[in-house]
Protein backbone atom coordinates (compact mmCIF):
# COMPACT_ATOMS: atom_id res chain seq x y z
CA UNK A 1 0.00 0.00 0.00
CA UNK A 2 2.85 2.42 0.80
CA UNK A 3 4.89 1.88 -2.35
CA UNK A 4 5.84 5.09 -4.13
CA UNK A 5 4.37 3.69 -7.35
CA UNK A 6 1.96 0.84 -7.91
CA UNK A 7 1.09 -1.17 -11.02
CA UNK A 8 -2.70 -1.57 -10.85
CA UNK A 9 -3.01 -3.91 -13.84
CA UNK A 10 -2.02 -7.06 -11.95
CA UNK A 11 -3.13 -9.01 -8.86
CA UNK A 12 -6.47 -9.21 -7.07
CA UNK A 13 -9.02 -6.70 -8.37
CA UNK A 14 -10.74 -6.41 -4.99
CA UNK A 15 -7.49 -6.02 -3.05
CA UNK A 16 -6.09 -3.45 -5.48
CA UNK A 17 -9.31 -1.45 -5.37
CA UNK A 18 -9.60 -1.46 -1.59
CA UNK A 19 -5.95 -0.64 -0.89
CA UNK A 20 -5.88 2.08 -3.53
CA UNK A 21 -9.29 3.54 -2.62
CA UNK A 22 -8.87 3.71 1.18
CA UNK A 23 -6.39 6.61 1.02
CA UNK A 24 -8.91 8.41 -1.23
CA UNK A 25 -11.63 7.82 1.37
CA UNK A 26 -9.47 9.17 4.16
CA UNK A 27 -8.14 12.06 2.06
CA UNK A 28 -11.62 13.12 0.95
CA UNK A 29 -12.86 12.79 4.51
CA UNK A 30 -10.18 15.24 5.55
CA UNK A 31 -10.94 17.52 2.59
CA UNK A 32 -14.56 17.59 3.70
CA UNK A 33 -13.36 18.49 7.18
CA UNK A 34 -11.76 21.64 5.76
CA UNK A 35 -15.19 23.15 5.23
CA UNK A 36 -17.08 21.20 7.85
CA UNK A 37 -14.86 22.14 10.78
CA UNK A 38 -15.22 25.80 9.73
CA UNK A 39 -18.99 25.36 9.83
CA UNK A 40 -19.02 23.36 13.08
CA UNK A 41 -16.66 25.67 14.97
CA UNK A 42 -18.32 28.85 13.70
CA UNK A 43 -21.75 27.40 14.50
CA UNK A 44 -20.90 26.40 18.05
CA UNK A 45 -18.71 29.36 19.00
CA UNK A 46 -20.86 32.14 17.52
CA UNK A 47 -24.25 30.45 17.84
CA UNK A 48 -25.52 32.60 14.95
CA UNK A 49 -27.43 31.20 11.99
CA UNK A 50 -26.14 34.16 9.93
CA UNK A 51 -22.52 33.07 10.50
CA UNK A 52 -23.38 29.48 9.58
CA UNK A 53 -25.08 30.72 6.42
CA UNK A 54 -22.06 32.92 5.53
CA UNK A 55 -19.62 30.02 5.78
CA UNK A 56 -21.98 27.63 3.98
CA UNK A 57 -22.42 30.06 1.07
CA UNK A 58 -18.72 30.95 0.89
CA UNK A 59 -17.71 27.30 1.11
CA UNK A 60 -20.09 26.42 -1.73
CA UNK A 61 -18.37 28.98 -3.97
CA UNK A 62 -14.95 27.64 -2.96
CA UNK A 63 -16.10 24.09 -3.61
CA UNK A 64 -17.19 25.09 -7.10
CA UNK A 65 -13.70 26.48 -7.78
CA UNK A 66 -12.06 23.40 -6.28
CA UNK A 67 -14.25 21.17 -8.43
CA UNK A 68 -13.06 23.06 -11.50
CA UNK A 69 -9.44 22.52 -10.43
CA UNK A 70 -9.88 18.85 -9.50
CA UNK A 71 -11.68 18.12 -12.76
CA UNK A 72 -8.89 19.68 -14.80
CA UNK A 73 -6.12 17.93 -12.87
CA UNK A 74 -7.96 14.60 -13.21
CA UNK A 75 -7.09 14.83 -16.89
CA UNK A 76 -3.46 14.60 -15.77
CA UNK A 77 -4.20 11.49 -13.69
CA UNK A 78 -5.88 9.75 -16.63
CA UNK A 79 -3.09 10.68 -19.05
CA UNK A 80 -0.25 9.62 -16.74
CA UNK A 81 -2.13 6.45 -15.73
CA UNK A 82 -2.46 5.51 -19.38
CA UNK A 83 1.26 6.14 -20.00
CA UNK A 84 2.20 4.21 -16.85
CA UNK A 85 0.11 1.18 -17.83
CA UNK A 86 1.70 1.24 -21.28
CA UNK A 87 5.25 1.62 -19.78
CA UNK A 88 5.82 4.92 -21.61
CA UNK A 89 7.83 6.61 -18.85
CA UNK A 90 9.43 9.22 -21.11
CA UNK A 91 5.93 10.58 -21.80
CA UNK A 92 5.27 10.82 -18.06
CA UNK A 93 8.40 12.96 -17.66
CA UNK A 94 7.24 15.34 -20.37
CA UNK A 95 3.79 15.60 -18.79
CA UNK A 96 5.08 16.45 -15.29
CA UNK A 97 6.93 19.64 -16.23
CA UNK A 98 4.14 20.79 -18.51
CA UNK A 99 1.57 20.29 -15.76
CA UNK A 100 3.51 22.44 -13.29
CA UNK A 101 3.93 25.39 -15.67
CA UNK A 102 0.36 25.24 -16.97
CA UNK A 103 -1.43 24.99 -13.63
CA UNK A 104 0.68 27.63 -11.88
CA UNK A 105 -0.09 30.07 -14.68
CA UNK A 106 -3.79 29.22 -14.61
CA UNK A 107 -3.94 29.63 -10.81
CA UNK A 108 -3.05 33.32 -11.06
CA UNK A 109 -5.91 33.93 -13.49
CA UNK A 110 -8.42 32.09 -11.30
CA UNK A 111 -7.27 34.00 -8.21
CA UNK A 112 -7.82 37.38 -9.90
CA UNK A 113 -11.27 36.36 -11.16
CA UNK A 114 -12.35 35.13 -7.73
CA UNK A 115 -11.09 38.12 -5.82
CA UNK A 116 -12.66 40.77 -8.03
CA UNK A 117 -15.90 38.89 -8.79
CA UNK A 118 -16.65 37.91 -5.18
CA UNK A 119 -19.46 40.52 -4.79
CA UNK A 120 -21.12 39.29 -7.98
CA UNK A 121 -20.99 35.69 -6.75
CA UNK A 122 -22.61 36.61 -3.44
CA UNK A 123 -25.34 38.59 -5.21
CA UNK A 124 -26.15 35.75 -7.64
CA UNK A 125 -26.76 33.39 -4.72
CA UNK A 126 -29.48 35.64 -3.23
CA UNK A 127 -27.55 35.67 0.02
CA UNK A 128 -29.66 36.71 3.03
CA UNK A 129 -28.70 40.24 4.12
CA UNK A 130 -27.65 38.95 7.55
CA UNK A 131 -25.03 36.71 5.94
CA UNK A 132 -23.94 38.97 3.04
CA UNK A 133 -20.81 40.59 4.51
CA UNK A 134 -19.58 37.36 6.08
CA UNK A 135 -19.91 35.42 2.84
CA UNK A 136 -18.11 38.18 0.92
CA UNK A 137 -15.23 38.22 3.42
CA UNK A 138 -14.93 34.42 3.33
CA UNK A 139 -14.68 34.26 -0.48
CA UNK A 140 -12.27 37.20 -0.77
CA UNK A 141 -9.85 35.77 1.79
CA UNK A 142 -10.08 32.19 0.49
CA UNK A 143 -9.25 33.37 -3.03
CA UNK A 144 -5.64 33.81 -1.87
CA UNK A 145 -5.46 30.04 -1.35
CA UNK A 146 -6.32 29.18 -4.96
CA UNK A 147 -2.65 29.01 -6.01
CA UNK A 148 -2.04 26.43 -3.26
CA UNK A 149 -5.10 24.41 -4.30
CA UNK A 150 -3.79 24.25 -7.87
CA UNK A 151 -0.30 23.29 -6.71
CA UNK A 152 -1.54 20.55 -4.39
CA UNK A 153 -3.92 18.99 -6.90
CA UNK A 154 -1.36 19.14 -9.72
CA UNK A 155 1.13 17.04 -7.78
CA UNK A 156 -1.60 14.79 -6.35
CA UNK A 157 -2.88 14.02 -9.85
CA UNK A 158 0.64 13.03 -10.98
CA UNK A 159 1.17 10.72 -8.02
CA UNK A 160 -2.23 9.08 -8.39
CA UNK A 161 -1.55 8.42 -12.05
CA UNK A 162 1.49 6.30 -11.12
CA UNK A 163 -0.53 4.40 -8.50
CA UNK A 164 0.34 6.43 -5.40
CA UNK A 165 -2.78 7.44 -3.50
CA UNK A 166 -1.39 7.43 0.05
CA UNK A 167 1.04 10.36 -0.24
CA UNK A 168 -1.63 12.99 -1.11
CA UNK A 169 -3.66 11.57 1.78
CA UNK A 170 -0.82 12.17 4.24
CA UNK A 171 -0.38 15.79 3.20
CA UNK A 172 -4.13 16.43 3.26
CA UNK A 173 -4.01 15.06 6.82
CA UNK A 174 -1.36 17.63 7.66
CA UNK A 175 -3.45 20.44 6.20
CA UNK A 176 -6.61 19.35 7.98
CA UNK A 177 -4.86 19.11 11.36
CA UNK A 178 -3.43 22.61 10.90
CA UNK A 179 -6.84 23.93 9.79
CA UNK A 180 -8.64 22.63 12.88
CA UNK A 181 -5.99 24.02 15.25
CA UNK A 182 -6.06 27.42 13.53
CA UNK A 183 -9.89 27.44 13.48
CA UNK A 184 -9.95 26.99 17.23
CA UNK A 185 -7.31 29.73 17.59
CA UNK A 186 -8.83 32.32 15.24
CA UNK A 187 -12.51 31.63 15.97
CA UNK A 188 -12.53 30.27 19.52
CA UNK A 189 -9.81 32.43 21.06
CA UNK A 190 -9.49 35.56 18.90
CA UNK A 191 -13.24 35.69 18.09
CA UNK A 192 -12.60 36.46 14.41
CA UNK A 193 -15.67 34.48 13.31
CA UNK A 194 -16.08 33.97 9.57
CA UNK A 195 -12.85 35.83 8.71
CA UNK A 196 -10.92 33.57 11.08
CA UNK A 197 -12.30 30.46 9.39
CA UNK A 198 -11.15 31.72 5.98
CA UNK A 199 -7.66 32.70 7.16
CA UNK A 200 -7.20 29.29 8.81
CA UNK A 201 -8.19 27.54 5.58
CA UNK A 202 -5.71 29.50 3.43
CA UNK A 203 -2.77 28.92 5.81
CA UNK A 204 -3.54 25.20 6.01
CA UNK A 205 -3.81 24.91 2.23
CA UNK A 206 -0.49 26.67 1.78
CA UNK A 207 1.45 24.52 4.23
CA UNK A 208 0.08 21.22 2.86
CA UNK A 209 0.69 22.20 -0.80
CA UNK A 210 4.25 23.41 -0.25
CA UNK A 211 5.07 20.33 1.83
CA UNK A 212 3.81 18.00 -0.92
CA UNK A 213 5.80 19.92 -3.53
CA UNK A 214 8.97 19.52 -1.43
CA UNK A 215 8.29 15.81 -0.96
CA UNK A 216 8.04 15.20 -4.72
CA UNK A 217 11.18 17.28 -5.28
CA UNK A 218 13.24 15.29 -2.78
CA UNK A 219 12.06 11.73 -3.59
CA UNK A 220 12.76 9.47 -6.56
CA UNK A 221 9.97 8.31 -8.87
CA UNK A 222 9.81 7.09 -12.46
CA UNK A 223 9.92 10.80 -13.25
CA UNK A 224 12.00 13.71 -11.94
CA UNK A 225 10.79 17.13 -10.85
CA UNK A 226 13.32 19.96 -10.93
CA UNK A 227 12.25 23.61 -10.91
CA UNK A 228 15.05 24.61 -13.28
CA UNK A 229 14.53 21.66 -15.58
CA UNK A 230 10.79 21.86 -16.22
CA UNK A 231 9.85 22.06 -19.89
CA UNK A 232 6.58 22.88 -21.59
CA UNK A 233 5.18 20.54 -24.25
CA UNK A 234 2.17 21.91 -26.08
CA UNK A 235 1.04 18.42 -27.17
CA UNK A 236 0.70 17.38 -23.51
CA UNK A 237 -1.40 20.44 -22.74
CA UNK A 238 -3.70 19.48 -25.61
CA UNK A 239 -4.11 15.98 -24.14
CA UNK A 240 -4.68 17.26 -20.60
CA UNK A 241 -7.24 19.81 -21.78
CA UNK A 242 -8.96 17.24 -23.99
CA UNK A 243 -9.30 14.88 -21.03
CA UNK A 244 -9.59 17.35 -18.16
CA UNK A 245 -11.63 20.23 -19.54
CA UNK A 246 -14.86 18.21 -19.94
CA UNK A 247 -14.47 17.06 -16.32
CA UNK A 248 -13.60 20.55 -15.14
CA UNK A 249 -16.51 22.12 -17.00
CA UNK A 250 -18.81 19.37 -15.78
CA UNK A 251 -17.81 19.77 -12.13
CA UNK A 252 -18.01 23.55 -12.31
CA UNK A 253 -21.47 23.43 -13.90
CA UNK A 254 -22.70 20.84 -11.41
CA UNK A 255 -21.48 23.07 -8.58
CA UNK A 256 -23.12 26.01 -10.29
CA UNK A 257 -26.38 24.09 -10.26
CA UNK A 258 -25.88 23.53 -6.52
CA UNK A 259 -25.43 27.28 -6.14
CA UNK A 260 -28.72 27.81 -7.97
CA UNK A 261 -30.37 25.36 -5.59
CA UNK A 262 -28.71 27.09 -2.64
CA UNK A 263 -30.10 30.41 -3.86
CA UNK A 264 -33.54 28.78 -3.87
CA UNK A 265 -32.96 27.65 -0.27
CA UNK A 266 -31.66 31.13 0.62
CA UNK A 267 -34.88 32.68 -0.67
CA UNK A 268 -36.83 30.72 1.95
CA UNK A 269 -34.97 32.43 4.80
CA UNK A 270 -31.77 32.44 6.84
CA UNK A 271 -32.76 29.34 8.87
CA UNK A 272 -33.45 27.39 5.69
CA UNK A 273 -30.15 28.62 4.23
CA UNK A 274 -28.25 27.43 7.29
CA UNK A 275 -30.17 24.13 7.40
CA UNK A 276 -29.54 23.46 3.72
CA UNK A 277 -25.86 24.33 4.12
CA UNK A 278 -25.52 22.02 7.12
CA UNK A 279 -27.29 19.16 5.33
CA UNK A 280 -25.02 19.53 2.32
CA UNK A 281 -21.95 19.47 4.56
CA UNK A 282 -23.24 16.23 6.04
CA UNK A 283 -23.83 14.81 2.56
CA UNK A 284 -20.23 15.62 1.81
CA UNK A 285 -19.41 12.88 4.33
CA UNK A 286 -22.15 10.37 3.58
CA UNK A 287 -21.24 10.36 -0.11
CA UNK A 288 -17.53 10.06 0.62
CA UNK A 289 -17.14 6.31 -0.04
CA UNK A 290 -18.89 6.54 -3.42
CA UNK A 291 -16.97 9.66 -4.42
CA UNK A 292 -13.65 8.27 -3.17
CA UNK A 293 -13.99 4.86 -4.81
CA UNK A 294 -14.91 6.65 -8.02
CA UNK A 295 -11.77 8.80 -7.79
CA UNK A 296 -9.70 5.66 -7.22
CA UNK A 297 -11.45 3.87 -10.08
CA UNK A 298 -10.35 6.42 -12.69
CA UNK A 299 -6.56 5.84 -12.47
CA UNK A 300 -7.06 2.07 -12.07
CA UNK A 301 -9.14 1.96 -15.24
CA UNK A 302 -6.68 4.28 -17.01
CA UNK A 303 -3.76 1.96 -16.25
CA UNK A 304 -5.72 -1.12 -17.35
CA UNK A 305 -6.89 0.53 -20.54
CA UNK A 306 -3.29 1.54 -21.25
CA UNK A 307 -2.30 -2.12 -20.75
CA UNK A 308 -5.21 -3.25 -23.02
CA UNK A 309 -6.93 -5.09 -20.14
CA UNK A 310 -10.50 -3.93 -20.82
CA UNK A 311 -12.34 -6.81 -19.12
CA UNK A 312 -10.34 -6.30 -15.92
CA UNK A 313 -11.27 -2.62 -16.00
CA UNK A 314 -14.97 -3.51 -16.29
CA UNK A 315 -14.83 -5.98 -13.38
CA UNK A 316 -13.21 -3.28 -11.26
CA UNK A 317 -16.21 -1.04 -12.00
CA UNK A 318 -18.68 -3.64 -10.73
CA UNK A 319 -16.56 -4.22 -7.60
CA UNK A 320 -16.51 -0.49 -6.83
CA UNK A 321 -20.29 -0.18 -7.17
CA UNK A 322 -20.85 -3.15 -4.86
CA UNK A 323 -18.54 -1.76 -2.19
CA UNK A 324 -20.16 1.68 -2.09
CA UNK A 325 -23.87 0.84 -2.30
CA UNK A 326 -23.75 -0.88 1.10
CA UNK A 327 -22.53 2.26 2.88
CA UNK A 328 -25.13 4.37 1.10
CA UNK A 329 -27.89 2.08 2.34
CA UNK A 330 -26.70 2.41 5.96
CA UNK A 331 -26.69 6.23 5.69
CA UNK A 332 -30.14 6.23 4.08
CA UNK A 333 -31.60 4.26 6.99
CA UNK A 334 -29.98 6.62 9.52
CA UNK A 335 -31.25 9.78 7.83
CA UNK A 336 -34.75 8.38 7.50
CA UNK A 337 -34.97 7.30 11.12
CA UNK A 338 -33.31 10.26 12.86
CA UNK A 339 -32.23 13.09 10.51
CA UNK A 340 -32.21 15.61 13.38
CA UNK A 341 -29.21 13.86 14.96
CA UNK A 342 -27.24 14.45 11.77
CA UNK A 343 -27.88 18.22 11.62
CA UNK A 344 -27.24 18.55 15.36
CA UNK A 345 -23.56 17.88 14.60
CA UNK A 346 -23.32 21.37 13.08
CA UNK A 347 -25.61 23.46 15.25
CA UNK A 348 -27.89 23.46 18.31
CA UNK A 349 -30.33 25.96 16.76
CA UNK A 350 -33.72 24.21 16.73
CA UNK A 351 -35.01 26.01 13.65
CA UNK A 352 -31.91 25.19 11.63
CA UNK A 353 -32.06 21.54 12.76
CA UNK A 354 -35.71 21.28 11.71
CA UNK A 355 -35.00 22.76 8.27
CA UNK A 356 -31.96 20.55 7.64
CA UNK A 357 -33.76 17.39 8.79
CA UNK A 358 -36.66 18.15 6.44
CA UNK A 359 -34.26 18.30 3.49
CA UNK A 360 -32.52 15.04 4.44
CA UNK A 361 -35.82 13.19 4.60
CA UNK A 362 -36.33 13.52 0.85
CA UNK A 363 -32.76 13.90 -0.41
CA UNK A 364 -31.33 10.83 1.39
CA UNK A 365 -32.77 8.36 -1.16
CA UNK A 366 -30.05 9.65 -3.47
CA UNK A 367 -27.44 7.92 -1.28
CA UNK A 368 -28.15 4.49 -2.79
CA UNK A 369 -28.27 5.77 -6.39
CA UNK A 370 -25.19 8.03 -6.36
CA UNK A 371 -22.71 5.10 -6.09
CA UNK A 372 -23.85 3.96 -9.54
CA UNK A 373 -23.58 7.51 -10.93
CA UNK A 374 -20.12 8.23 -9.55
CA UNK A 375 -18.58 4.86 -10.40
CA UNK A 376 -19.99 4.63 -13.92
CA UNK A 377 -18.81 8.12 -14.85
CA UNK A 378 -15.40 7.51 -13.24
CA UNK A 379 -15.07 4.34 -15.32
CA UNK A 380 -15.72 6.25 -18.55
CA UNK A 381 -13.25 8.93 -17.43
CA UNK A 382 -10.56 6.29 -17.00
CA UNK A 383 -11.33 5.02 -20.50
CA UNK A 384 -10.68 8.52 -21.82
CA UNK A 385 -14.36 9.23 -22.58
CA UNK A 386 -14.55 12.30 -20.34
CA UNK A 387 -16.83 14.12 -22.80
CA UNK A 388 -19.55 11.50 -22.27
CA UNK A 389 -19.30 11.79 -18.48
CA UNK A 390 -19.61 15.55 -18.81
CA UNK A 391 -22.69 15.29 -21.02
CA UNK A 392 -24.32 12.72 -18.75
CA UNK A 393 -23.80 14.78 -15.60
CA UNK A 394 -24.92 18.03 -17.17
CA UNK A 395 -28.10 16.47 -18.55
CA UNK A 396 -28.99 14.96 -15.16
CA UNK A 397 -28.15 18.10 -13.21
CA UNK A 398 -28.99 21.09 -15.37
CA UNK A 399 -31.81 19.60 -17.45
CA UNK A 400 -33.43 17.43 -14.77
CA UNK A 401 -32.53 18.30 -11.17
CA UNK A 402 -32.56 22.11 -11.29
CA UNK A 403 -35.75 22.55 -13.38
CA UNK A 404 -37.48 19.81 -11.39
CA UNK A 405 -36.57 21.50 -8.10
CA UNK A 406 -38.20 24.75 -9.25
CA UNK A 407 -41.25 22.91 -10.61
CA UNK A 408 -41.82 20.87 -7.45
CA UNK A 409 -41.31 23.82 -5.07
CA UNK A 410 -43.48 25.98 -7.30
CA UNK A 411 -46.38 23.50 -7.28
CA UNK A 412 -46.18 21.97 -3.79
CA UNK A 413 -44.60 24.82 -1.84
CA UNK A 414 -41.17 26.31 -1.30
CA UNK A 415 -39.78 23.98 1.39
CA UNK A 416 -36.48 22.13 1.77
CA UNK A 417 -38.31 18.77 1.73
CA UNK A 418 -39.70 19.52 -1.72
CA UNK A 419 -36.31 20.86 -2.84
CA UNK A 420 -34.64 17.56 -1.94
CA UNK A 421 -36.98 15.35 -3.99
CA UNK A 422 -35.37 16.33 -7.29
CA UNK A 423 -31.95 14.81 -6.46
CA UNK A 424 -32.74 11.07 -6.55
CA UNK A 425 -34.89 11.48 -9.67
CA UNK A 426 -31.99 13.18 -11.49
CA UNK A 427 -29.57 10.45 -10.40
CA UNK A 428 -31.85 7.72 -11.76
CA UNK A 429 -31.81 9.46 -15.15
CA UNK A 430 -28.00 9.59 -15.08
CA UNK A 431 -27.70 5.87 -14.27
CA UNK A 432 -30.03 4.89 -17.13
CA UNK A 433 -27.98 6.93 -19.63
CA UNK A 434 -24.68 5.51 -18.33
CA UNK A 435 -25.81 1.87 -18.51
CA UNK A 436 -26.99 2.37 -22.09
CA UNK A 437 -23.54 3.72 -22.98
CA UNK A 438 -21.81 0.85 -21.14
CA UNK A 439 -23.95 -1.70 -22.97
CA UNK A 440 -23.09 -0.10 -26.33
CA UNK A 441 -19.40 -0.99 -25.87
CA UNK A 442 -18.30 2.34 -27.30
CA UNK A 443 -16.15 2.94 -24.22
CA UNK A 444 -13.68 0.34 -25.58
CA UNK A 445 -12.63 2.54 -28.49
CA UNK A 446 -12.25 6.10 -29.69
CA UNK A 447 -10.73 7.47 -26.47
CA UNK A 448 -9.15 10.88 -26.18
CA UNK A 449 -5.61 9.53 -25.78
CA UNK A 450 -3.12 10.69 -28.33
Amino acid sequence: MFQKEHNLTEGSIFKNLILFALPFVFANFLQALYGACDLIIVGHFTGESASISSVAIGAQIMFMVMSFIIGLTTGTTVLIGHFYGANRHEEIQKTVGTVFIFFMSLSVIVFLLMYFLAPNMVDIMKTPKEAYKGALDYIAICSFGVVFVFLFNAFSSILRGVGNSHTPMMFISLGCFINIILDLFFIGWLNLGVKGAAVATVIAQGLSALSLCLYVRLNKFSFEFRFRGVKFYFSKIKDIIKLGLPLSFQDAMVQMSFIILLSLANSIGVDASAGYGSANRLNGFTMLPAFSFAMALTPIVAQNMGAKKRLRAKYTLYTAIGCTVVFGLVCLIWQQINPESAIRIFTSDKNVIAQGASYLKSFSFDLIIVPFVFCLNAFFNGCGHTAFSMANNLVATLLVRVPLAFIITGIFGKTLFNLGIAAPIASICSVIIAFIYLKSGYWKKGSAFS
